[in-house]
């Protein structure tokens, strides 16, 4: 593969920093193979900031103890593992931060003919085409497409690009998928924050920069419980025949399409009221056998809709993704206490739906989602799934996700709703003007009215897969998803009939 062949590139000469480099490790987790890749999170301002007090109060908080890590360089050692090497100190040729910043000062951002396609919110629900000429916004010209061409040109891994137009900003943070999840990048925009707010002694510390605190986890165990969903594991032809029908979805499907959703909070109370009253029907629930969550809602409505325009045969593995330290106590003790760990700690979970089931009403299908995440997220399959997963990566494999049926169709969802991450960045002090009347906002100056996450690199294809990215200050849920062309004018049907 070229991704590949551009480390590769690298492993004889890129462990040459600077001799006083302060150098970290890249742990297990953060150097897996699938978080080798370049993201960008793009955030909608309805004010116009000023960009260099952005860019100088994120190159402060990169100065600050080990927050200086996310501030180095990644380097390949021999091995073929990464690790970070971070300036001592940070200068103007070896910054924390790469700035960049566009302005169109003349111009309101519905007006200009890429930015107009970015995310917003409308009178009701509705489905957002995003504009694939939105690269422009996600990080500046000259960005490093690929891990292996950063680590070549020895660049910094956070980039700062600000766009800046006559009533609104976007400001794009574009960093590597080794350095943390996006727990870290609500840590990186509350740090940010606070130095922004002159309020630098109140920035959290970065927690096991070069310790890694997973293996002392998964040390300390005492006798791990049996993996509960290994009885549905796949075997090697099971393995097979899923890739093989996995590869002739990519590449002789329908190309997917990726698109944002604006689900007010009037319409979601309508779905939510839908499933509680299919669930209540069911007389073999008792009250607390029919709790879903709001994302079992979510999942279930999107899991429906993409199970009903594919082949009525096939079974739907759902395959959710779970943040380990709000599963663990001691984690949550100890960054509760002392601060952040920026680092990857995401571990997968599954839903195993029958055809009957996936195609059916939305109640049951969240029901049994619900089901089988609470088995899945307790705190000793939490440890359990973190120990395989961690043996696997240690030995140079990827993580084995082939559970279920082998003719199943994979549905990847990310909730990040509990993350507040529209809440977690207050850049008020660096409002130069209001972009929006105060009778027509819903949210403080300063703050972001949406975001949106995408690999710099995007490319088609892959399976279909659905992020909540969480609610904005008006209570209205924001989703983005990549799904085929089918699927999407199901939901907009489905979107029509809540109005």
């Amino acid at each position: 593969m070229e991704f590949s062949e551009n480390i590769q590139v690298q492993a004889d000469s890129s462990c040459r920093g600077v001799q006083d480099d302060d150098v970290y490790p890249v742990h297990v987790f953060d150097d897996a193979k699938v978080n080798r890749k370049l993201l960008s999170w793009v955030m909608r301002f309805n004010d116009v900031l000023d960009p260099e007090r952005l860019h100088a109060a994120l190159s402060r908080l990169l100065e600050i103890g080990d927050w200086r890590k996310l501030g180095g360089r990644l380097r390949l050692k021999e091995t073929g593992k990464l690790e970070i090497h971070a300036p001592t100190p940070f200068t103007i040729d070896r910054p924390a931060v790469a700035f960049t910043h566009d302005g169109f000062e003349d111009v309101n951002i519905e007006d200009h003919p890429i930015a107009s396609s970015f995310p917003a919110p409308t009178d009701g629900p509705s489905i957002q085409p995003v504009s694939i000429n939105f690269r422009p916004f996600l990080a500046p010209p000259g960005y490093p497409p690929t891990l292996g061409d950063m680590i070549r040109r020895h660049a910094p891994q956070v980039s700062l690009h600000v766009t800046s137009f006559r009533n609104a900003t976007l400001v794009a943070v574009a960093w590597p998928h080794t350095l943390m999840d996006a727990v870290g990048q609500q840590a990186l925009l509350r740090g940010w924050s606070l130095v922004l707010a002159g309020r630098e002694q109140e920035v959290p510390r970065v927690l096991g920069a070069r310790q890694d605190v997973l293996e002392r986890v998964d040390d300390e165990q005492e006798s791990p419980e049996a993996l509960g969903i290994e009885k549905d594991r796949l075997g090697k032809l099971g393995k097979l025949a899923l890739i093989a029908r996995f590869l002739w979805d990519k590449f002789w499907g329908p190309r997917l399409e990726l698109r944002a959703v604006y689900l007010p909070e009037a319409a979601f109370s309508r779905l939510q009221r839908q499933v509680r009253q299919q669930l209540a029907e069911c007389p073999e629930n008792t009250d607390q056998d029919r709790f879903v969550s709001e994302g079992d809602i979510l999942t279930a409505w999107v899991t429906r809709a993409i199970a009903s325009t594919r082949s009525a045969s096939r079974p739907v593995t759902v395959i959710n993704l779970f943040n380990a330290r709000f599963r663990l106590p001691l984690l949550r003790k100890e960054e509760s206490a002392a601060g952040i760990y920026a680092q990857n700690m995401v571990l997968p979970a599954f839903a195993l739906l029958s055809p009957k089931l996936a195609r059916g009403p939305l109640g049951p299908i969240a029901l049994q989602h619900r089901r089988h995440i609470a088995q899945q997220t307790a705190r000793p399959q939490t440890l359990s799934m973190l120990r395989a997963m961690r043996r696997d990566l240690e030995a140079g494999k990827g993580a084995d996700f082939f559970f279920g049926k082998p003719n199943a169709l994979l549905v990847f969802f990310n909730n990040l709703t509990k993350l507040d991450l529209m809440q977690a960045a207050d850049f008020g002090p660096a409002v130069l003007r209001q972009g929006e009347d105060k009778e027509a906002r819903t949210n403080p100056p300063g703050t972001m009215v949406v975001y949106w996450n995408q690999l710099v690199d995007e490319v088609p294809g892959g399976p279909d897969c659905f992020y909540m990215l969480g609610k904005d200050f008006g209570g209205s849920y924001w989703l983005m998803g990549k799904l085929r062309p089918q699927t999407w004018t199901r939901i907009g049907a489905e979107l029509r009939e809540m109005e």
